[in-house]
Protein backbone atom coordinates (compact mmCIF):
# COMPACT_ATOMS: atom_id res chain seq x y z
CA UNK A 1 0.00 0.00 0.00
CA UNK A 2 1.51 3.05 -0.95
CA UNK A 3 1.56 6.09 1.55
CA UNK A 4 -1.03 9.08 0.84
CA UNK A 5 0.75 12.21 0.05
CA UNK A 6 -0.65 15.08 2.04
CA UNK A 7 -2.89 17.57 -0.62
CA UNK A 8 -1.99 20.60 1.35
CA UNK A 9 2.11 19.51 0.99
CA UNK A 10 3.85 19.74 -2.76
CA UNK A 11 8.06 19.65 -2.46
CA UNK A 12 7.92 21.65 -5.74
CA UNK A 13 5.52 24.51 -4.55
CA UNK A 14 7.44 24.78 -1.42
CA UNK A 15 10.62 25.36 -3.26
CA UNK A 16 8.57 28.23 -5.27
CA UNK A 17 7.27 29.52 -2.67
CA UNK A 18 10.56 29.57 -0.54
CA UNK A 19 12.07 31.24 -3.90
CA UNK A 20 9.51 34.07 -3.86
CA UNK A 21 10.11 34.65 -0.20
CA UNK A 22 13.59 35.41 -0.30
CA UNK A 23 12.76 37.89 -3.45
CA UNK A 24 10.02 39.74 -1.40
CA UNK A 25 12.49 39.37 2.07
CA UNK A 26 15.55 40.57 -0.57
CA UNK A 27 13.67 43.53 -1.90
CA UNK A 28 12.70 44.49 1.34
CA UNK A 29 15.85 44.30 3.15
CA UNK A 30 17.35 46.65 0.26
CA UNK A 31 14.27 48.88 0.15
CA UNK A 32 14.77 49.32 4.11
CA UNK A 33 18.50 49.80 4.04
CA UNK A 34 18.07 52.36 0.85
CA UNK A 35 15.38 53.93 2.84
CA UNK A 36 17.19 54.19 6.08
CA UNK A 37 20.93 55.27 4.53
CA UNK A 38 18.81 58.19 3.11
CA UNK A 39 18.03 59.48 6.00
CA UNK A 40 21.24 59.12 7.91
CA UNK A 41 22.85 61.31 4.47
CA UNK A 42 20.31 63.87 5.09
CA UNK A 43 21.31 63.77 8.70
CA UNK A 44 24.81 63.68 8.14
CA UNK A 45 24.89 66.27 5.50
CA UNK A 46 23.12 68.76 7.77
CA UNK A 47 25.52 67.84 10.83
CA UNK A 48 28.58 66.48 10.09
CA UNK A 49 29.66 66.24 6.26
CA UNK A 50 32.44 64.25 6.58
CA UNK A 51 30.53 61.44 7.57
CA UNK A 52 28.57 61.62 4.63
CA UNK A 53 31.30 60.03 1.94
CA UNK A 54 31.57 56.93 4.25
CA UNK A 55 31.42 53.67 2.78
CA UNK A 56 30.86 51.58 5.16
CA UNK A 57 27.30 51.39 5.09
CA UNK A 58 27.59 49.93 1.28
CA UNK A 59 29.26 47.00 2.97
CA UNK A 60 26.59 46.37 5.02
CA UNK A 61 24.25 45.71 1.85
CA UNK A 62 26.60 43.86 0.27
CA UNK A 63 26.84 41.63 3.23
CA UNK A 64 23.53 41.38 3.75
CA UNK A 65 22.57 40.93 0.30
CA UNK A 66 25.75 37.67 0.04
CA UNK A 67 24.04 36.49 3.29
CA UNK A 68 20.55 35.74 1.88
CA UNK A 69 22.22 34.37 -0.87
CA UNK A 70 23.66 31.77 1.09
CA UNK A 71 21.03 30.81 2.68
CA UNK A 72 19.20 30.60 -0.81
CA UNK A 73 21.97 28.08 -1.75
CA UNK A 74 22.01 26.36 1.47
CA UNK A 75 18.15 25.98 1.04
CA UNK A 76 18.58 24.95 -2.87
CA UNK A 77 21.29 22.26 -1.76
CA UNK A 78 19.25 21.09 0.79
CA UNK A 79 16.07 20.58 -1.67
CA UNK A 80 18.22 18.47 -4.23
CA UNK A 81 19.17 16.17 -1.70
CA UNK A 82 15.63 15.70 -0.36
CA UNK A 83 14.40 15.41 -3.61
CA UNK A 84 17.29 12.65 -4.14
CA UNK A 85 15.91 10.78 -1.31
CA UNK A 86 12.80 10.72 -1.74
CA UNK A 87 13.78 9.55 -5.37
CA UNK A 88 16.00 6.94 -3.97
CA UNK A 89 13.17 5.79 -1.16
CA UNK A 90 10.67 5.24 -3.83
CA UNK A 91 13.08 3.08 -6.12
CA UNK A 92 13.74 1.22 -2.76
CA UNK A 93 9.64 0.30 -2.31
CA UNK A 94 9.75 -0.69 -5.95
CA UNK A 95 12.66 -2.70 -5.20
CA UNK A 96 11.35 -4.75 -2.43
CA UNK A 97 7.93 -4.92 -3.96
CA UNK A 98 9.79 -6.42 -6.92
CA UNK A 99 12.00 -8.63 -5.46
CA UNK A 100 9.38 -9.99 -3.30
CA UNK A 101 7.55 -10.72 -6.28
CA UNK A 102 10.46 -12.36 -8.02
CA UNK A 103 11.01 -14.57 -4.94
CA UNK A 104 6.99 -15.84 -5.03
CA UNK A 105 7.00 -16.79 -8.13
CA UNK A 106 9.72 -19.64 -8.44
CA UNK A 107 8.41 -20.73 -4.96
CA UNK A 108 4.61 -21.12 -5.91
CA UNK A 109 6.02 -22.82 -9.14
CA UNK A 110 7.62 -25.37 -7.16
CA UNK A 111 5.36 -25.62 -4.51
CA UNK A 112 3.00 -26.34 -7.22
CA UNK A 113 5.29 -28.83 -9.20
CA UNK A 114 5.73 -30.62 -6.27
CA UNK A 115 2.22 -30.87 -4.90
CA UNK A 116 1.59 -32.59 -8.40
CA UNK A 117 4.30 -35.15 -8.05
CA UNK A 118 2.99 -35.83 -4.80
CA UNK A 119 -0.57 -36.57 -5.66
CA UNK A 120 -0.64 -37.87 -8.88
CA UNK A 121 1.12 -40.37 -10.93
CA UNK A 122 3.42 -38.18 -13.48
CA UNK A 123 4.57 -40.62 -16.79
CA UNK A 124 8.44 -39.88 -16.90
CA UNK A 125 7.63 -37.49 -20.14
CA UNK A 126 5.78 -35.09 -17.72
CA UNK A 127 8.45 -35.94 -14.97
CA UNK A 128 11.42 -34.44 -16.96
CA UNK A 129 9.52 -31.31 -17.51
CA UNK A 130 8.45 -30.85 -14.37
CA UNK A 131 12.06 -31.61 -12.84
CA UNK A 132 13.20 -29.36 -15.65
CA UNK A 133 10.78 -26.53 -14.65
CA UNK A 134 11.79 -27.20 -10.69
CA UNK A 135 15.56 -26.59 -11.64
CA UNK A 136 14.80 -23.66 -13.22
CA UNK A 137 12.66 -21.84 -10.24
CA UNK A 138 15.91 -23.02 -8.10
CA UNK A 139 17.96 -21.57 -10.54
CA UNK A 140 16.35 -17.86 -10.53
CA UNK A 141 16.18 -18.11 -6.96
CA UNK A 142 19.88 -18.65 -6.88
CA UNK A 143 20.90 -15.64 -9.14
CA UNK A 144 18.43 -13.19 -7.12
CA UNK A 145 19.78 -14.26 -3.86
CA UNK A 146 23.55 -14.00 -5.61
CA UNK A 147 22.84 -10.61 -6.94
CA UNK A 148 21.36 -9.56 -3.28
CA UNK A 149 24.42 -10.91 -1.80
CA UNK A 150 26.43 -9.07 -4.13
CA UNK A 151 24.93 -5.88 -3.95
CA UNK A 152 25.33 -5.27 -0.28
CA UNK A 153 29.38 -6.22 -0.80
CA UNK A 154 29.94 -3.22 -3.57
CA UNK A 155 27.69 -0.62 -1.36
CA UNK A 156 29.85 -1.79 1.78
CA UNK A 157 32.67 -2.05 -0.14
CA UNK A 158 33.33 -5.35 0.37
CA UNK A 159 33.64 -6.97 -2.68
CA UNK A 160 37.21 -7.95 -3.37
CA UNK A 161 38.24 -9.23 -6.86
CA UNK A 162 41.64 -11.82 -7.09
CA UNK A 163 42.86 -10.58 -10.68
CA UNK A 164 44.99 -13.05 -12.21
CA UNK A 165 46.62 -13.57 -15.90
CA UNK A 166 43.85 -16.21 -17.52
CA UNK A 167 43.02 -17.34 -20.85
CA UNK A 168 39.24 -15.49 -21.59
CA UNK A 169 38.69 -17.58 -24.62
CA UNK A 170 38.51 -20.56 -22.43
CA UNK A 171 36.63 -18.98 -19.57
CA UNK A 172 33.74 -17.60 -22.12
CA UNK A 173 33.54 -20.19 -24.34
CA UNK A 174 33.08 -22.58 -21.62
CA UNK A 175 30.76 -20.86 -19.83
CA UNK A 176 28.22 -19.87 -23.06
CA UNK A 177 28.55 -23.38 -24.19
CA UNK A 178 27.92 -25.23 -21.42
CA UNK A 179 24.20 -22.88 -21.35
CA UNK A 180 23.39 -23.55 -24.81
CA UNK A 181 21.21 -26.41 -24.43
CA UNK A 182 19.91 -24.58 -21.48
CA UNK A 183 17.91 -21.86 -23.45
CA UNK A 184 14.59 -22.42 -24.44
CA UNK A 185 13.65 -24.76 -26.90
CA UNK A 186 13.18 -22.17 -29.69
CA UNK A 187 16.06 -20.43 -28.83
CA UNK A 188 19.55 -20.58 -30.45
CA UNK A 189 23.46 -19.31 -29.49
CA UNK A 190 26.11 -18.08 -31.91
CA UNK A 191 29.62 -18.58 -30.58
CA UNK A 192 32.15 -16.52 -32.57
CA UNK A 193 35.59 -16.77 -29.59
CA UNK A 194 38.65 -15.56 -30.97
CA UNK A 195 41.43 -18.21 -28.88
CA UNK A 196 44.12 -18.01 -26.75
CA UNK A 197 42.65 -14.02 -25.63
CA UNK A 198 44.94 -13.36 -22.23
CA UNK A 199 43.76 -10.41 -19.79
CA UNK A 200 43.86 -9.92 -16.40
CA UNK A 201 40.25 -11.18 -14.35
CA UNK A 202 38.85 -12.53 -11.35
CA UNK A 203 36.76 -15.51 -13.02
CA UNK A 204 34.13 -15.99 -10.65
CA UNK A 205 33.00 -11.96 -10.82
CA UNK A 206 33.27 -12.72 -14.85
CA UNK A 207 31.19 -15.01 -14.37
CA UNK A 208 28.43 -12.89 -12.62
CA UNK A 209 28.67 -10.62 -15.24
CA UNK A 210 28.11 -13.21 -18.17
CA UNK A 211 25.25 -15.04 -16.19
CA UNK A 212 23.42 -11.27 -15.85
CA UNK A 213 24.02 -10.04 -19.55
CA UNK A 214 22.80 -13.12 -20.44
CA UNK A 215 19.97 -13.57 -18.13
CA UNK A 216 18.83 -9.88 -19.13
CA UNK A 217 18.89 -10.97 -22.86
CA UNK A 218 16.75 -14.09 -22.58
CA UNK A 219 14.12 -12.10 -19.70
CA UNK A 220 13.49 -9.25 -22.38
CA UNK A 221 12.99 -11.76 -25.47
CA UNK A 222 10.41 -13.62 -26.52
CA UNK A 223 10.00 -17.45 -26.81
CA UNK A 224 12.72 -17.52 -29.97
CA UNK A 225 15.34 -15.65 -28.30
CA UNK A 226 18.60 -15.62 -30.82
CA UNK A 227 21.58 -14.21 -28.38
CA UNK A 228 24.98 -14.22 -30.32
CA UNK A 229 28.37 -13.75 -28.40
CA UNK A 230 31.72 -12.45 -29.94
CA UNK A 231 35.10 -11.93 -28.16
CA UNK A 232 38.02 -10.78 -30.45
CA UNK A 233 41.18 -8.88 -29.84
CA UNK A 234 41.19 -5.21 -30.80
CA UNK A 235 44.39 -3.75 -30.45
CA UNK A 236 45.36 -2.92 -26.71
CA UNK A 237 42.20 -4.33 -25.63
CA UNK A 238 39.26 -7.35 -25.50
CA UNK A 239 36.17 -6.53 -26.86
CA UNK A 240 32.77 -9.30 -26.05
CA UNK A 241 29.77 -8.06 -27.38
CA UNK A 242 26.52 -10.37 -26.22
CA UNK A 243 23.64 -9.60 -28.82
CA UNK A 244 20.09 -10.42 -28.36
CA UNK A 245 16.90 -10.20 -30.89
CA UNK A 246 14.85 -8.56 -27.87
CA UNK A 247 12.56 -5.91 -27.06
CA UNK A 248 15.75 -3.15 -27.54
CA UNK A 249 15.70 0.26 -25.72
CA UNK A 250 15.50 3.52 -26.41
CA UNK A 251 18.21 6.09 -26.50
CA UNK A 252 17.28 7.56 -23.37
CA UNK A 253 17.88 4.59 -21.68
CA UNK A 254 20.91 3.41 -22.55
CA UNK A 255 22.37 4.85 -19.60
CA UNK A 256 19.46 5.15 -16.94
CA UNK A 257 19.41 0.66 -17.03
CA UNK A 258 22.76 1.00 -15.03
CA UNK A 259 21.56 2.61 -12.11
CA UNK A 260 20.37 0.92 -9.16
CA UNK A 261 17.09 -0.09 -8.65
CA UNK A 262 16.30 0.98 -12.61
CA UNK A 263 14.42 -0.93 -14.70
CA UNK A 264 12.80 -0.29 -18.55
CA UNK A 265 9.03 0.70 -17.82
CA UNK A 266 7.37 -0.91 -21.37
CA UNK A 267 3.78 0.05 -22.09
CA UNK A 268 2.28 -3.05 -22.54
CA UNK A 269 4.88 -5.36 -21.32
CA UNK A 270 5.06 -6.32 -17.87
CA UNK A 271 8.40 -5.09 -15.54
CA UNK A 272 10.45 -7.92 -15.18
CA UNK A 273 14.19 -8.02 -13.27
CA UNK A 274 15.19 -6.64 -10.03
CA UNK A 275 16.90 -3.82 -11.38
CA UNK A 276 20.32 -4.74 -10.29
CA UNK A 277 21.59 -7.07 -12.88
CA UNK A 278 23.51 -3.98 -14.90
CA UNK A 279 24.51 -2.17 -11.95
CA UNK A 280 26.54 -5.33 -10.53
CA UNK A 281 28.29 -5.76 -14.66
CA UNK A 282 28.44 -2.57 -14.51
CA UNK A 283 30.79 -2.42 -11.14
CA UNK A 284 32.33 -5.37 -12.02
CA UNK A 285 33.81 -4.59 -14.87
CA UNK A 286 34.60 -0.48 -13.32
CA UNK A 287 37.42 -3.20 -10.98
CA UNK A 288 38.91 -4.74 -14.09
CA UNK A 289 39.62 -1.53 -15.33
CA UNK A 290 37.22 -2.15 -18.26
CA UNK A 291 34.57 -0.04 -19.66
CA UNK A 292 30.66 -1.44 -20.43
CA UNK A 293 27.90 -0.26 -22.32
CA UNK A 294 25.04 -0.75 -24.15
CA UNK A 295 23.60 -0.14 -28.06
CA UNK A 296 20.49 -0.93 -29.68
CA UNK A 297 18.83 0.59 -32.73
CA UNK A 298 15.75 1.15 -30.88
CA UNK A 299 12.75 -0.61 -29.51
CA UNK A 300 11.54 -3.83 -30.76
CA UNK A 301 15.35 -4.10 -32.56
CA UNK A 302 17.78 -5.94 -30.39
CA UNK A 303 20.17 -4.84 -27.91
CA UNK A 304 24.06 -5.53 -27.70
CA UNK A 305 26.48 -5.53 -24.42
CA UNK A 306 29.81 -4.29 -25.15
CA UNK A 307 32.39 -4.77 -22.88
CA UNK A 308 36.13 -3.93 -22.93
CA UNK A 309 38.70 -4.88 -20.99
CA UNK A 310 42.73 -4.07 -21.08
CA UNK A 311 44.44 -7.09 -23.31
CA UNK A 312 47.50 -8.65 -21.28
CA UNK A 313 50.60 -9.01 -22.68
CA UNK A 314 50.73 -5.57 -24.65
CA UNK A 315 49.73 -4.11 -27.57
CA UNK A 316 49.24 -5.97 -30.64
CA UNK A 317 48.43 -4.99 -34.27
CA UNK A 318 44.60 -4.55 -35.14
CA UNK A 319 41.95 -2.39 -35.03
CA UNK A 320 40.39 -0.68 -32.34
CA UNK A 321 36.78 -1.22 -33.39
Amino acid sequence: MKPRRSPFFNPIVAFVGLQILWILVLLGWIGWFMGRHRQLRELAERYSPELATSRVDWFILVEGILLLVAILAAAYVIFIYWRRQIALNRNQRNFIAQVTHELKSPIASLQLHIETLRRHKVDPDHLSRFLDAMQSDIKRLDNLTSNLLTVNRLEHKGLKLALKPGDLSTLTDNYFRDLMYALPRAGRMHLDIEPNLRARFDAEALETVFRNLLENALLYSDDSPDIRVRLWRAGRHIRFCLQDNGRGLAEGELRKVFKMFYRVQKTGHTVRGSGLGLFIVRAIIRMHKGKVWLESDGPGKGTRAQIQLPAWGGPVSGDEG
